[in-house]
């Protein structure tokens, strides 16, 4: 079906915990390796449930906190506050004490959000490749960041980080990373800011996520031979390097 690792979990709680497990996995890899682990990690639903299941205390016991650094694939042009910021499950899940009141495991300084705050995206895009540089990230000759996992969601259009059906960033040869107009078709329509699809091929790991039966069109056409990238960016994302984690309700309209 795929050049990519597939698994189908029961449901989206399997999908948040096997997604943890990964996590864990890929950093105290990343750390035995090279001393850090960087993370880029993505917004929307999915997200909150497997930063829940870090905290667990399995997990959190295993997982190289002071070690960890994390990044995000894109997010909405919202100060960090909004809602619809793709920074908030993260804060509220993970830099946030437990219910039981236990400090977060991970250092506010260790999260590194896109610059909203800046002016306008070219401003935004030039501070957060900077700051990349500036924090030791590994590029590829060009230029894109190297990182040890990339997280995505999977959108119900077949997109995953910013990168929308037919557009400029879909295609090859697309810069490193840019802001996107506010998408008329999806919501929330508000303006983006995003890595092109060359950070996926580039991560040393991908993890994409995908639970639920709203999922399961947006699969049977990523999953679909025929399909081209530009017509559904999340193909881009069937590599050797990536696991995807479904359940059986998003996995309903794919062929055996």
């Amino acid at each position: 079906m795929s050049d990519a690792t597939v698994r189908i979990l029961s449901d989206a709680a399997g999908v948040a915990g096997a997604a943890a497990d990964e996590v864990v996995e890929a950093a105290i890899a990343a750390v035995a390796a090279r001393g850090v682990f960087h993370l880029c990690t993505t917004g929307g639903s999915t997200p909150a449930a497997l930063y829940r299941a870090l905290r667990e205390p399995s997990r959190a016991a295993r997982m190289p906190w002071g070690q960890t650094q994390i990044w995000f694939g894109d997010d909405r042009f919202v100060p960090r506050a909004d809602p619809l910021s793709n920074v908030a499950p993260l804060d509220t899940h993970l830099l946030s004490a437990s219910d039981d009141g236990a400090p977060s495991p991970l250092s506010p300084s260790a999260v590194h959000p896109w610059p909203t705050t800046a002016p306008d995206a070219p401003s935004a895009v030039s501070a957060y490749l900077a700051e990349l540089g500036d924090a030791g990230v590994p590029h590829t000759p060009t230029g894109f960041p190297i990182f040890d996992l990339v997280l995505i969601g999977i959108g119900g259009d077949g997109h995953c980080l910013s990168v929308f059906p037919d557009a400029p960033l879909a295609l090859e040869g697309a810069p490193v990373a840019a802001g996107v107009p506010a998408p008329t078709h999806i919501e929330p329509h508000v303006p983006r800011l995003t890595f092109s699809l060359g950070v996926l091929s580039s991560a040393r790991e991908v993890l994409a996520l995908a639970p639920g039966a709203g999922k399961a069109e947006a699969l049977a056409g990523i999953f679909t031979s025929s399909t081209r990238v530009i017509e559904a960016p999340a193909k881009a994302a069937l590599i050797p390097t990536a696991t995807w984690l479904l359940d059986t309700a998003s996995a309903a309209k794919l062929s055996a």
